[in-house]
């Protein structure tokens, strides 16, 4: 077995386990984007894990605008 697809399949078990996750349990991980922990777990697992977008600070998308009555 080569290095890669030992690899690939060390990735396919993250993935599969952070599917396993209760939806209280991918939010605690989710809210941790952005934050210095979350940087620090995106050192440590490497750009290649989906997890890895911990740490990356995203901009935020255009808010839409509010109608009726959300607009008082």
């Amino acid at each position: 077995m080569d290095r890669q697809s030992t690899y690939g399949e060390y990735l396919s078990q993250v993935g599969t386990r952070y599917n396993k996750l209760s939806e209280d349990e991918k939010d605690t991980v989710r809210a941790m984007r952005g934050t210095q922990q979350g940087l620090v777990l995106s050192k440590i697992l490497g750009n290649e894990l989906a997890l890895a977008d911990l740490g990356v600070k995203r901009t935020p998308t255009a808010m839409p605008k509010k109608r009726g009555l959300a607009t008082r």
